[in-house]
């Protein structure tokens, strides 16, 4: 979004937070270093972003507020002719300033000199308490200067405060304009699923899928929001499982959890399919049972429910379900009580997302689960994970299933906003049939 008046807002919206006489200090990710000179793909703080929409590194941003209004400066590294031949052009501080809505902008050299001012005039600082960042490096030392002049008449700030816990507060719920980004990665993220399916068969590799999910989302301008899961047999079972070197083999499941980040807003879907294109009845039994599970934690998911109602009804239903198979031998009392369902259902039910695939919003707030409002976004992902144990029947060794979609909350109920990658049996297995057709 380059919008700067959605970035303007946001950046309002965080200073009503503030107290009076206090300032807000957060920088840009650094670049990360994957070996010797080469660097990872830059990704942006998601707090950062969220505040700015700047996508660089080398840069802070201070908000100052006073009693009656704040301000916002920013801070960036200033255009050189090393970085223009090597990595690009930089922007001025004036063109930053114009583009995104700040009320000034500077380069680095100068953000030290005017965070000692700000300090000297500010009661309390909301950054984000690591006193490892660069930031804060910077916030201490200003913080030892101002305390040796204290006896000429110089206040120390009294108070300092986490501004990632405002922040993620505000992060959790969508504007229109993210909704409709969320929107469109999970579209490019559905769409892939859909080729995936298409594409897989007997004896070829986890990797060349994991590779096909790739274009899929390059091809749609979009980047994976996390690393794809692409487990078959047996790897189904692990549920971080993302070395995806294995053969597929006839007769087995290949679970997928693989998406897209668009426009930096991440989607998150999990899908499991019959490699060769038809469930066997012991996949079909857990199957089912999995998709309800899903469906009837979806139908929670409305206004004034919580995440806690949403993952147990997932367990409820699992548990009935593994106990009518023979799978947990207790009845559904101890079930619950002891959580026996964990050797086989081990994970939440969802999770909050947006920014970041996992999104890092508090899920209790005064002690109680917060409750699911219009713009929340989250997913819901039930799963089965069946390792060859002794005390599981053969039938059943190295299932592993997992269902995931990304819900939005709204006034009339929720919306599957990956309702495009099909989920049923029938749907599955029609489209992998027609596949060469």
């Amino acid at each position: 979004m380059t919008d700067c008046s959605i970035y303007k807002n946001r950046r309002k919206q965080l200073s009503k937070h503030m107290k009076p006489n206090s300032i807000a200090i957060i920088e840009a990710s650094s670049e990360k270093i994957r070996n010797n000179d080469s660097a990872y793909r830059y990704r942006q703080c998601s707090d950062f972003y969220y505040l700015t929409g700047y996508n660089r590194p080398d840069a802070v941003l201070l908000i100052y507020k006073n009693k009656n209004k704040s301000i916002s400066q920013f801070y960036s590294k200033k255009p050189n002719k090393h970085d223009s031949v090597w990595t690009g052009d930089l922007w001025t501080s004036k063109k930053i300033a114009r583009v995104y809505g700040f009320n000034k902008a500077n380069y680095l050299d100068d953000f030290e000199t005017d965070l000692a001012d700000k300090l000297a005039i500010s009661q309390t600082i909301y950054h984000s308490l690591n006193k490892f960042s660069a930031v804060s490096k910077t916030i201490e030392k200003c913080m030892n200067n101002l305390e040796k002049d204290y006896r000429k008449g110089k206040e120390l700030p009294t108070s300092q405060y986490s501004l990632s816990k405002i922040i993620h507060n505000l992060r959790l719920i969508k504007s229109k304009d993210e909704i409709s980004i969320i929107k469109n990665a999970c579209s490019i993220s559905a769409k892939a699923h859909i080729n995936l399916m298409k594409s897989c068969k007997p004896k070829i590799s986890e990797k060349q899928l994991e590779a096909q999910l790739i274009y899929d989302f390059g091809l749609n301008g979009a980047v994976e929001a996390y690393n794809s899961i692409v487990a078959s047999g047996k790897n189904s079972c692990v549920l971080h499982y993302t070395e995806n070197s294995s053969i597929l083999k006839d007769g087995d499941l290949l679970l997928t959890d693989a998406a897209c980040e668009y426009q930096n807003y991440a989607s998150d879907i999990t899908r499991t399919i019959p490699i060769n294109g038809k469930f066997s009845p012991p996949q079909k039994t857990l199957y089912e049972l999995v998709l309800q599970a899903q469906k009837k934690a979806i139908a929670k998911c409305i206004v004034g429910n919580t995440l806690k109602d949403v993952h147990q009804t997932a367990v409820k239903t699992l548990s009935k379900g593994l106990i009518k198979i023979g799978l947990l031998k207790d009845n559904f009392k101890l079930v619950m009580k002891n959580e026996l369902y964990k050797k086989f259902y081990m994970h939440n039910t969802g999770h909050w997302m947006g920014l970041d695939v996992h999104d890092p919003s508090d899920y209790i707030t005064n002690g109680k689960p917060i409750t699911l409002k219009p713009g929340m976004v989250f997913t819901v992902e039930p799963g089965l994970y069946m390792k060859a144990d002794k005390s599981v029947d053969k039938i059943f060794h190295n299932i592993g299933i997992r269902i995931e979609d990304d819900i939005l909350i709204t006034r009339n109920g929720p919306e599957v906003l990956t309702s495009e990658a099909p989920k049923s049996i029938r749907d599955i297995e029609n489209l992998m049939k027609f596949k060469n057709e």
